[in-house]
């Protein structure tokens, strides 16, 4: 089916040859579930043990509180932009959230924190790192680790969901939360203990 809209859209073979293209390469990049790292794990053996440090409300349209955001460090001294690896938010959330409202809000709020070239090229990656938010309700936490090594890590209640390599990648990621346009300037001072 999608092919037959692609075709008709495009109307050649060509385009869609070429968006068929891009979506290989949009999916190359984000690991699939079998080669997903174990979140208690991801670190490594030899990592330094993570410490709370700071935590704040996360809010709907500014005021209506939805669960609590914490920031996670290997020492909370470091707490300061730009955060460097490694690093672990967590998301809690007390009410319900469609997958796609995550999805839909990552992109947009990454889009306001880039340059528009630089948006460009991460945004096959960033749709194919999205596609795996999931709907999610009451008590359910969403996890990002950040590895020195540049992989970001996506998990949901200890399930690995998809994972990114690059510091480019994670870094606009994390510019979320922590950008010059954050998704709530409230929460990003919390989270930096300001």
């Amino acid at each position: 089916m999608t092919y037959s809209v692609i075709r008709s859209q495009t109307g050649s073979a060509l385009g869609t040859i070429i968006l068929s293209a891009v979506a290989v390469l949009a999916l190359s990049h984000a690991a699939v579930a079998d080669d997903l790292p174990d979140p208690a794990s991801f670190f490594g053996a030899d990592a330094p043990d993570m410490q709370a440090c700071t935590r704040g409300d996360v809010r709907a349209l500014r005021f209506i509180r939805v669960g609590e955001a914490r920031l996670s460090l290997d020492d909370c001294a470091r707490n300061a932009l730009p955060l460097k690896a490694p690093l672990r938010l967590q998301f809690s959330y007390r009410r319900d959230v469609p997958g796609d409202a995550f999805a839909e809000a990552a992109e947009t709020m990454i889009k306001r924190n880039a340059e528009p070239e630089v948006f460009a090229a991460l945004q096959p990656r960033i749709k194919a790192f999205n596609a795996h938010y999931r709907d999610i309700g009451d008590g359910d936490t969403y996890q990002l680790d950040y590895a020195p090594d540049g992989r970001l890590l996506l998990s949901l209640n200890g399930e690995p969901l998809a994972t990114e390599s690059g510091d480019e990648f994670a870094l606009h990621y994390l510019n979320i939360w922590f950008g010059n346009d954050p998704y709530n300037d409230r929460l990003k001072r919390d989270l930096l203990g300001q």
